[in-house]
């Protein structure tokens, strides 16, 4: 079976384009393209920050952190890791930039000279607060990997991803993934999901020394594939064909095509 459904995925690779896709679809999936990569960078940057930190900090400090935040500067982030003070007061603990995933500078704060937190991080600070308190379960038995966008603009709504968090390296989570929009004000402005259910799917095994040709799942919920589809197989590092419906689609880091419709099948 296994065999099988890898065959059916090479002969969807090596099909032809198919440009069956309107122009609102299409700048859809140009947003889709967009996120996906900057939620990717983004909790890529946690990562590598987290590893950083661990050498920088001392043991006692890094029990005090409560959370962190991620902002853009540019072409790099910068994240800060706080904890609570006195009087509900939020201080920076640490802070980090972060270009091409690697960490070129940072900045450890003692007992008294700790700074509060901006306006925006707490914001940013507050809306993981709110996510966090909507009861969403993770599809793994680790907690959540929250990934927050940061806003257009300093008034602007916030969009807070949950993500299930990876606990095996031959396992990737599709399922438990969601996002949810946060007004300035604190208030949940809307909230989805990504899957009905969980899905764990196991990494492709390698053939003969070759890489997977991609991984094949369906997706029901929107018409096009979603920012998670692009997240993932920018985490996974190989296509994720999505089948929406009748349609096929092949997401990977470097675009989304429509690869196979029911009008190609008749041609």
């Amino acid at each position: 079976m296994r065999r099988f459904v890898f065959f059916l995925l090479l002969i969807v690779m090596l099909a032809p384009p198919v440009a069956a896709q309107t122009p609102e679809e299409r700048q859809r999936l140009d947003w889709m393209m967009a996120r996906g990569l900057l939620l990717f960078e983004i909790d890529r940057t946690a990562w590598v920050t987290t590893d950083d930190l661990r050498e920088h900090l001392s043991a006692a400090d890094q029990r005090l952190i409560r959370g962190w935040t991620v902002e853009r500067d540019g072409n790099a982030f910068v994240v800060t890791y706080f904890m609570l003070g006195e009087e509900d007061l939020h201080l920076a603990l640490y802070r980090a930039r972060v270009e091409n995933r690697r960490v070129v500078s940072r900045e450890t704060f003692r007992s008294g000279s700790r700074p509060e937190l901006t306006p925006l991080q707490r914001r940013l600070a507050d809306a993981r607060g709110v996510v966090a308190g909507l009861g969403q379960r993770p599809c793994s038995n680790a907690p959540f990997n929250t990934a927050i966008i940061p806003p257009a603009t300093p008034d602007g709504p916030l969009d807070v991803y949950a993500l299930t968090a990876q606990t095996d390296s031959n396992i990737f989570p599709f399922g438990g993934h969601f996002r949810a929009t946060v007004s300035p004000a604190g208030e949940i402005l809307s909230q989805r999901s990504f899957m009905r259910s969980c899905f764990n799917a196991p990494r492709p095994p390698r053939r003969g020394g070759a890489r997977p040709v991609g991984l094949f799942i369906t997706h029901l919920l929107d018409p096009v594939p979603t920012e998670i589809h692009v997240f993932m197989s920018t985490w996974m590092g190989f296509p994720v064909f999505v089948g929406t419906g009748e349609r096929v689609w092949s997401v990977d880091r470097n675009a989304i095509r429509l690869i196979d419709t029911p009008q190609s099948r008749k041609r």
